[in-house]
């Protein structure tokens, strides 16, 4: 669905739909962040595709992490689109390392794509935009989240979700850094649209900020 001019949000409905929730930016160089499970990808496909959205466009197949649940698709966008991989230095560090063992983990091969671009904080152009992007740790080491002031946008991935937050027991969590990733985000202005990497999205300055504050207090009484 549309949340905002050039901000497309594909959340996971359960049964064939994708298994996390997936955003696409249009403009100069349309961008897919989290584009899930390969064996769902069809099903997410068909809703682009119902949206007006042609995959071919795709330039970028950005990663706020390195689970497969958020990126094993990126290999297909690669493969049959041309469209560039990218995550995080700090997270392909860690996906080149125990990473890895998430694949086998939840019974999947490894990934045979190739990672083509790191991502490092700071501003990032997208031809006719620039997005920000925050490193942050805490569900995983090298986490990623995206921020588009001028949209109202902030992408958390699974850092911050509706009224929850990431796990932190998985190898590289940290609940500390998490709680401090959240503590960062909230502090970003000109956020009207949460939209995380599981759940549903958080709509209006003052829902959001709510939210944020739900979360925190929960963290601190972990």
């Amino acid at each position: 669905m549309k949340v905002a001019s050039s901000v497309y949000f594909y959340p996971f409905s359960g049964g064939l739909e994708n298994n996390c929730n997936t955003i696409v930016l249009t403009g100069g160089e349309p961008v897919i962040i989290d584009p899930g499970h390969k064996h769902l990808w069809p099903s997410l496909k068909a809703k682009l595709l119902e949206d007006g959205l042609n995959p071919a466009d795709l330039k970028m197949a950005l990663f706020t992490h390195c689970h497969p649940d958020h990126m094993e698709a990126g290999q297909i966008l690669e493969e049959e689109y041309g469209a560039t991989q990218a995550m995080s230095s700090a997270e392909k560090i860690f996906f080149d390392g125990p990473g890895q063992g998430f694949f086998p983990w939840m019974g999947l091969d490894l990934p045979t794509g190739y990672i083509g671009r790191l991502l490092e904080e700071g501003p990032l152009d997208l031809g006719d935009k620039t997005v920000y992007l925050y490193l942050t740790p805490g569900h995983s080491p090298g986490g990623l989240c995206l921020h588009w002031p001028e949209k109202g946008v902030l992408v958390t991935g699974d850092i911050i979700f509706s009224r929850s937050f990431g796990r932190t027991d998985f190898p590289g969590g940290s609940l500390p850094e998490l709680r401090e990733s959240v503590q960062r985000l909230k502090s970003l202005p000109k956020v009207e649209a949460l939209l995380p990497g599981h759940g549903s999205a958080v709509m209006g300055a003052k829902a959001i900020e709510d939210n944020f504050n739900y979360v925190l207090d929960v963290i601190d009484r972990f």
